[in-house]
């Protein structure tokens, strides 16, 4: 039975370095890109103002109709601070009950075997770390975000809609 659960603990070991991996190399390659994406739109900007003898023709090109549009392509749409803070804060609870679960398992310390005991506690400790690493990181910032006025403080109230007086 031993030789089992060390087995399965092995796989979900290499599980999650593999999934470790890809998660990185996945970052970096987004990485790269918005960067070279960055650096062509550096570069298109910087010779599109090149072409322009002076500042009062660059500002024409700008009200015009393909200026608009110029500009409407080319523009970077900001991050929404939102969706980042819940998706930290739902991969935050997934990882923390995980842990928990974990030390749980590992608790049945007589009936699974002393170095099965070990791997399972280790694994639950560092994912019980991840997830409450991850809630908190959530809660900072969210807190950040509507004390910079990213975020409306009344982001979770409904709007209130006036009825006209008749």
């Amino acid at each position: 039975m031993n030789g089992i659960f060390e087995n399965l603990a092995m796989m979900g070991l290499g599980v999650t370095l593999i999934i470790c991996v890809a998660w990185i190399v996945t970052n970096i390659i987004r990485s790269l890109k918005q960067r070279a994406n960055t650096r062509t739109r550096a570069d298109i900007y910087n010779r599109l103002i090149d072409k322009f003898g002076a500042a009062q023709e660059f500002i024409a090109f700008l009200q015009s109709d393909a200026g608009l549009r110029f500009i409407e392509e080319n523009t970077v749409e900001p991050a929404a601070p939102v969706g980042r803070i819940l998706t930290s804060l739902q991969i935050g609870i997934v990882f923390t009950l995980v842990g928990l679960g974990l030390l749980f398992v590992a608790g049945t310390e007589n009936s699974v075997g002393h170095d099965f005991y070990i791997i399972v506690m280790m694994i639950g400790i560092v994912g019980l770390a991840i997830g409450v690493g991850l809630l908190a990181s959530a809660y900072v910032s969210h807190r950040l975000c509507r004390s910079w006025g990213i975020l409306s403080p009344t982001v979770d109230k409904p709007p209130v809609v006036e009825k006209p007086v008749s």
